[in-house]
């Protein structure tokens, strides 16, 4: 769970990350710093009142990379009507 929370408050643009290169974190973390300009400050609340330490960007989406590409690789979920496996989100 703190390592979600992690992911979550340092970079919320986790999901628009595809090739999970620093260029691209910080062209998506200025699009949502635009629309909330004071995201930092409120990460930083956060963090302190759950008692996180947070990592940078690069690290949270680092080992974001590596969980979702890595670990429970040869898992394949199927649990459609169609019988079909889902397709992963983060392809490695």
């Amino acid at each position: 769970m703190p390592e979600l929370l992690r992911l979550l408050l340092v970079a919320p643009w986790w999901r628009d990350c595809r090739a999970f290169t620093e260029e691209e974190s910080c062209e998506l973390a200025a699009e949502y710093r635009e629309d909330m300009p004071d995201l930092t400050a409120r990460r930083d609340r956060a963090a302190e009142a759950l008692g996180l330490a947070l990592p940078s960007e690069a690290a949270v989406l680092a080992r974001l990379h590596q969980v979702a590409t890595g670990t429970g690789k040869d898992f394949i979920l199927v649990f459609t009507a169609e019988d079909e496996p889902y397709d992963p989100l983060i392809k490695g």
